[in-house]
């Protein structure tokens, strides 16, 4: 019995042993190499033996190439996209009763309103602007005619004030002269009159008024004095001092001061 069971172990790790032995071995390669004892060794030669070529060992297998994966690129922040423009708004397809000549239509008449809008802004401005410089050249006139006279007055004032009053014979001989020159300080008044109606007409009526007047003295004092004179060469008084009648000479003196009473303020008004 004790045999036995000796048997039985022995034949149980003999089951056992190549089992364990097969788990243990390393995995069959696909090619082993010969002993070297069995290549060196020579083959007996038997009649009709065909000896087998040994197999060659297979070329070494190279190393597989690793390929080095590039380092990671940094990372880049994300930047949110902006958010897509909203689509526009569909057209609306123009209906197949309007035609394109109800289109034009009001442009054409845009077109020609601006036109006759932009006429009349023109010609509204060139209207002003006209005006402006009608007004600004009248507006020099009337002040080269005002001091023109206003100096033209004052002259003949002071020259009335030194008009001698004919008492005598020889008083009256200057006062005759005195008038006539007087008379002739009229230049300023002729060159005036094409601009005569810039004044008002109270100062021109009085400005004609004292021009009549003095003329009109004058001319009386001359017809006097040429009376005088030709009743002195009838008489063969030549020589003597062709004075007229003192009375006579004595009232034009008289109507030459009315001429002058309303001067100063005819003088006034002009430089105002």
């Amino acid at each position: 019995m004790r045999y036995a069971a000796f048997y039985l172990v022995a034949m149980f790790l003999g089951f056992a042993a190549p089992a364990k032995a097969a788990d243990e071995a390393p995995p069959p390669a696909l090619a082993q190499p010969l002993p070297a004892a069995a290549v060196a060794s020579p083959v007996e030669e038997t009649p009709g033996f065909q000896a087998v070529r040994t197999m060659e060992a297979p070329p070494p297998v190279a190393a597989p190439v690793v390929i080095s994966e590039p380092p990671p690129a940094p990372a880049v922040p994300v930047v949110a996209a902006p958010p897509p423009p909203p689509p526009p708004p569909p057209l609306a397809a123009p209906t197949p009763a309007m035609s394109m000549d109800a289109f034009s239509m009001p442009a054409g008449w845009l077109s020609a309103l601006m036109l006759v809008l932009g006429a009349a802004i023109a010609g509204w401005t060139g209207t002003v602007v006209a005006k402006s410089l009608y007004q600004r050249d009248e507006d020099r006139r009337l002040a080269a005619v005002r001091s023109i006279l206003g100096v033209e007055l004052e002259a003949r004032r002071q020259a009335f004030e030194a008009v001698p009053v004919p008492p005598n014979a020889e008083a009256g001989v200057s006062f005759v002269s005195a008038v006539a020159a007087l008379a002739d300080m009229d230049t300023g008044w002729r060159a005036a009159q094409a601009s005569l109606h810039l004044l008002n007409d109270k100062q021109a009526s009085h400005l004609s008024v004292h021009y009549s007047a003095v003329r009109y003295v004058a001319n009386f004092v001359k017809g006097q004095s040429f009376a005088a004179a030709l009743r002195m060469l009838q008489a063969n008084r030549i020589g003597g001092n062709p004075c007229p009648d003192p009375a006579a000479m004595r009232e034009a003196h008289v109507e030459l001061a009315a001429a002058f009473r309303g001067v100063d303020k005819i003088i006034q008004g002009l430089k105002g």
